[in-house]
């Protein structure tokens, strides 16, 4: 069985209280500071009636295009398969 683990390589151990507390202090300011301000805007953005608005006018047309060009694809799918009962049939008549 092996005590010493690290034989060879060294002692890098450092103890965890002194691991960059100023890094980690200043990180946690910048991460609370970038959270605060997308809260506040996205409290703006949710609670503004004239982007609310914008958002539902653009969604509207975004679904009437999609559905449109569903629509164009079921009427392509019926035209393809008429070709191919067309076809069958021309070929049956052989």
């Amino acid at each position: 069985m092996n005590n010493h683990p690290h034989y060879g390589y060294g002692h890098f151990h450092v103890p965890p209280e002194s691991q960059q507390p100023q890094y980690k202090t200043q990180n946690s300011k910048t991460h609370f500071a970038m959270g605060l301000a997308a809260g506040a805007a996205v409290a703006y953005l949710l609670t503004n009636k004239k982007i609310q608005q914008s958002v539902a006018s653009t969604g509207e047309k975004a679904w009437s295009s999609v559905q449109g060009e569903l629509e164009e694809l079921k009427e392509r799918l019926e035209d393809t398969q008429a070709e191919l009962d067309y076809y069958r049939n021309l070929q049956k008549g052989d």
